[in-house]
Formats: C-alpha cells, structure tokens, sequence
C-alpha cells in the first residue's frame, strides 16, 4: 500500500537521534540503573502542588467539557499578561492560543505559514523535531550553520545570504536547544529588520526563556517594530515542571490567531478545561518556580563542568540558557551517535548524539542537567573513565564486533 511523501519528511535523523534516549528509558522503567541524561526534564522533581491542587479542583467542579477551541479566555489573558511582562510588548487574549504543547503550536503556526515551495532558514544546531516540524507542510529547510569556535552564537549576516524570493520564515530559538546560546539584542536586531524589508515571518521559541537570568532575557517582541511580523512560542514545560501536562502557546499578529483558530477547529477542538486552569493558575501565581528551576540547573552545570573541563579529547560548550551542556568529541576517533550508544551500553549513562540537530551537530553530544547533582557526578566520573579507555587505544569491543 502506498503511503503519502509526508511519511519521508518526518523520518530520517531527526527521529534516529533519540533511539539512545528510548533505549535508556526503556532500560531505566525495567528498573536497571541508568542514569537518563538525553532529555530535557528534570527527573526528580514534580510540579508545584498549587499547580496541581489547581487541576483537581478544577475537575471536581466539573471542567471537562468542551471549551474554546483557542484556549480559555481566563488563559488567554494570563499568557497575555506573562508574554507582556517577560518582552514589553503590549498583547491581549485575541493575540493568544493555546495548543497541546510548544511542539504542536510550532506544527500548527508552520501549517498556516508554509506551503510547498517556500523556504524557512533555520540556526544550527537546531533541536532534533525541527525540520519534520516544517518541512510537514512542504516547504525546504535552508540551515545557517553555526560555529563551536564562535560559541554557536547566530550571524545575522550569514542568515541574510540565505534569503531567497522564496524565503517565508526564519526560526530562532534562544536560549538555543541544544547548545544553550543565547542571542543578544543586536542580533535580533538585525534579523527583525532583514524580515522587515523582505516581508519573512520571525518565529522564535522561547521555552527556555523565563529560566534564564532576567539580564540575560530578550525576545525580538520586544522592539515595536516587529509585531507584525515576530510570532513568539513558550509554555510551561521547563519554567513550571510542567513536561508532561503539554502546555504550550503562540503569541502573534490577531490575523495569525484566527487562521490558528481554525485549524485548531478541526484539528484539536481545545485543550482540556482542568488542564488550562491549572496553566492559568501556574502563570497568574507561581512566580518562584522558574527561579528555583534556574538555581538547580546552574548548580548542576557547575558541578558537571568541573568534573570534565580539564579531560583530553573533548571540549565543553555551557551557557547559562537551556537545560544542557554540550560535549565536541570530534578530537576522539569515534562518532557521536556510536559514542552515545557504548556509553549506554557499557556505563548506563544516556546522553544524546546530536546528529539529528543538522550537519553542525555532527561530533557533539547533548547531555542534560535534570538529574541531581550527584547522579551527575556519577555520570562523569564514567563519562571520563570511557573517554580515557578510548584514548587509550583501540577499542577491543569494536574490533570484536566487526
């Protein structure tokens, strides 16, 4: 039976990369010891209980039922009011939907801007999910590279030389997943005004935002002249614990939001009522937990850093932004994704290959913070006895097996 060109687009690298990530995790639920450091959630942490005392009172009233399929307006407004709060940029609920999840907003907002023929220019390393994301609607991905040596910071002038009559889109998302870059102002910048003069959408995901350092925060909603065309996406996953209660939204242009509107007609109908209650209660009085999520993760880059910073053959890349630190083995004579796969198999320690996050991520290796510290310390210290045994020599398990 034959199968729609769909099925190619959402296949490839992109999904192999996590084939560690699931066999760890499938290891860890059979209850082996497995340090899982290839996801971006904390571990041993839960969601704040106001949170989810919000959620059954909510059910217990009987807020089951269908709802606006663009989210609640109570929600709406919050979002609203957080997005103003964190950008300055002045929004109401009619700038607002809610979807089952960042991820899904980004599916959708790509649905309604992209077609077959278009182009969307794209930062590498990019996170994994990306390119199936929008190439589903037909349109080409155009990656920017970016560079270890240049700490992968973004060049707006690189990003320039790739726009094309067909260009419909450029995505950005700072703090970067997976390399924690964070972009400044000036970048931002330039990249608002070169969508200005070509009429290109600016998308940017902002999950990681709210868990950086207040001085460290911009959006590019925050200058004026891009609100026609910056559409910005978050949720609470990361600033709020709130991983699996997939939480996400857009804030754009009230024309974009009706087009979103519509395909979530059909598409979802609406998120579940306990559910956006629960987010509104989280964003209109939980404004603790995304300090204490900031504090852990530095605490746990600082401690991991330590432990491999001064270790032959690999170079450590840490910012403040995002939930990882990035690991180059390119000085090592082994790839990344055969890298991560012994690393499981021979020391129970899952990281990510990054070969799925485009041709720059190639050689580095996402390891994640959200595991306590001394899990952490753990990982490391067998992160560092297999990089010595394979500096060591030849590795006599991959000879044997070949």
């Amino acid at each position: 039976m034959k199968f729609s060109s769909l099925t190619e687009r959402i296949a490839g690298d992109s999904v192999d990369a996590w084939d560690v990530h699931y066999r760890g995790m499938g290891r860890l639920e059979a209850g082996e010891d497995i340090i899982l450091l290839s996801v971006g959630q904390e571990s041993g942490e839960v969601t704040p209980a106001p949170i989810v005392d919000a959620a059954i009172k909510s059910l217990r009233e009987g807020r089951h039922h269908y709802t606006s399929v663009e989210g609640t307006d109570r929600l709406r407004a919050a979002i609203a009011a957080k997005h103003q709060s964190l950008t300055g940029q002045k929004v109401g609920a009619g700038n607002c939907a809610v979807f089952n999840g960042a991820q899904n907003a980004l599916f959708s907002v790509a649905q309604c801007l992209l077609e077959s023929g278009d182009q969307v220019i794209l930062s590498e390393p990019y996170y994994t999910t990306y390119p199936a994301t929008v190439t589903a609607s037909g349109a080409e991905l155009i990656s920017v590279p970016s560079r270890a040596e240049d700490r992968f910071q973004i060049d707006p002038d690189e990003i320039a030389r790739r726009v094309t009559p067909q260009t419909r889109a450029i995505l950005l998302n700072s703090p970067n997943n997976p390399t924690g870059a964070v972009y400044t102002r000036q970048q931002f910048e330039a990249v608002v005004d070169l969508c200005l003069k070509n009429q290109i959408w600016l998308i940017s995901d902002e999950v990681y935002q709210e868990i950086l350092p207040e001085k460290d925060r911009f959006s590019p909603a925050s200058l004026n002249r891009a609100a026609e065309i910056c559409i910005t996406i978050s949720s609470l996953s990361k600033s709020h614990r709130m991983t699996g209660w997939r939480l996400g939204w857009v804030v754009g242009p009230t024309s974009l939001i009706q087009h979103l509107s519509n395909l979530l007609m059909c598409m979802a109908y609406g998120m579940p009522t306990f559910i956006q209650d629960a987010a509104a209660a989280a964003l209109e009085s939980d404004h603790e937990t995304a300090a204490i999520v900031r504090s852990s993760l530095g605490s746990r880059r600082r401690a991991l850093v330590n432990a491999l910073q001064d270790i032959d053959g690999i170079d450590l890349f840490s910012a403040e932004g995002g939930m990882f630190v990035v690991f180059d083995i390119r000085k090592l004579p082994i790839s990344s994704q055969d890298f991560a796969s012994k690393l499981l198999d021979r020391y129970d320690v899952a990281v990510l290959p990054c070969d799925g996050f485009g041709p720059s991520g190639t050689g580095l290796l996402r390891v994640s913070l959200c595991v306590p510290e001394q899990q952490l310390v753990v990982a490391a210290g067998r992160i560092v006895e297999y990089v010595e045994s394979i500096l060591a020599g030849p590795d006599k398990n991959t000879v044997d097996a070949e």
